[in-house]
């Protein structure tokens, strides 16, 4: 048996980032991730660190925006070294993103609204400030700049994982039931037993066949996204592309990475989201018909186009919903999170903590060195082109 504070399961950022943050309040805590870490939603995610833009383009402000509205300056503490956890190893793609329309009256009404509805100051930009590609003639619409930063989701689970490596283990633990609230421990495929005082349960999708096997009954869901990739010769461009179409989201979101000497675009937004409704190719159809829309400039004939299937995993909802915030439930020992939107982990984080309310053991087992250490993934469109 093994005895230690707070067994984590999942690998993703929740897990991650409550690993270091546990740690270094004098916790000792085991993270079991069973695949690698952050291949599920994580490492799939755009790495926008937004503060709401995407839930108010309507110009109305609700739930989702304001719970959001202040995770933009926690990250760019962390990222700075100066936060509860340490990103200053972590790369980022961008700092600052555009929010651009197409030429139509309701587009450009629906960049204005966004705009004066997000926090951080946004500027609208002049047309000799256009970047590219907005510069070419045949662009109708506005721009504006948004000064929230894109993360190297990559780098980040890198970053966390190497200041936390002796504590992450490739394992697939099973609940073992309690009678009651919560469970008595874990059990690895060797037969080894975790004993705990917390478990969190941090496995995204892997949730589901945790919370079975626990016999705690809490309701989940799935909701799909079909995002779309594009190789070839594209200038470098992250940002929303917005119309009063897609009401109080983007039409489509798009961030960049270089791949060799070419630029790869991944695209979400409503796109992705209405995209599970298409099939491959009427999705990369779809998302030609977008790009020609709203950046005409820009030619996609010589381009490869590639499609990528995410289920995002939350608590069950009304209509299966989105949630507008982060959601931590307690059931005895065991403490079920999903941060619903990568922003959202530093508040995630704080609320779990919230429930830790046990000091630290003042002894714990060693970790055997037979144990496989889990080792971090690549992005899901590694191997697509």
């Amino acid at each position: 048996m093994i005895k230690t504070d707070i067994a984590i399961i999942g690998g993703g950022i929740t897990g991650l980032w409550l690993l270091s943050l546990l740690r270094s309040q004098g916790y000792e805590a085991l993270l079991f991730e069973k695949s690698k870490l952050g291949s599920g939603q994580t490492l799939a995610s755009q790495g926008m660190i937004h503060g709401g833009l995407k839930y108010n383009l309507d110009g109305v402000t609700g739930g989702a925006s304001e719970t959001i509205a202040s995770m933009p300056g926690i990250w760019r503490q962390c990222l700075a070294g100066d936060g509860v956890v340490d990103l200053s190893n972590v790369a980022c793609l961008a700092w600052q993103y555009y929010l651009f329309s197409d030429g139509g009256l309701g587009s450009r009404l629906s960049a204005f609204l966004g705009s004066k509805a997000i926090r951080g100051g946004p500027r609208g930009l002049e047309r000799e400030q256009f970047p590219d590609p907005f510069t070419h003639d045949s662009f109708r619409g506005v721009v504006y700049e948004i000064p929230d930063v894109i993360i190297d989701t990559h780098s980040l689970v890198a970053t966390l994982a190497q200041s936390n490596k002796d504590n992450l283990i490739e394992a697939s633990p099973a609940p073992i039931p309690e009678d009651g609230q919560g469970i008595a421990g874990l059990r690895l495929d060797d037969g080894t037993v975790i004993n705990a005082q917390y478990y969190i349960f941090a496995a995204g999708i892997g949730n589901e066949s945790l919370l079975a096997d626990s016999n705690i009954p809490i309701a989940t869901q799935r909701r799909g996204l079909h995002q779309v990739l594009v190789k070839g010769d594209l200038p470098f461009l992250n940002g929303h592309a917005v119309s009063l179409a897609s009401r109080d989201k983007p039409r489509f979101t798009v961030t960049s990475y270089t791949d060799d000497t070419q630029t790869v675009w991944y695209l979400g937004g409503d796109l992705a989201e209405t995209g599970v409704n298409r099939n491959d190719k009427e999705q990369i159809e779809f998302a030609r018909k977008e790009l020609e829309t709203f950046l005409p400039s820009v030619r996609t004939d010589s381009c490869s186009f590639k499609t990528l299937h995410i289920d995002r995993a939350e608590p069950k909802q009304q209509s299966q919903l989105r949630p507008d915030k982060p959601s931590c439930i307690q059931h005895g020992n065991v403490v079920v999170c999903w941060p619903v939107k990568l922003t959202l982990v530093p508040l995630l984080a704080q609320e779990v903590m919230d429930k830790i309310v046990k000091p630290p053991l003042p002894f714990t087992h060693p970790i055997p060195n037979t144990f496989r250490k889990a080792l971090p993934g690549d992005q899901p469109w590694g191997n697509l082109f």
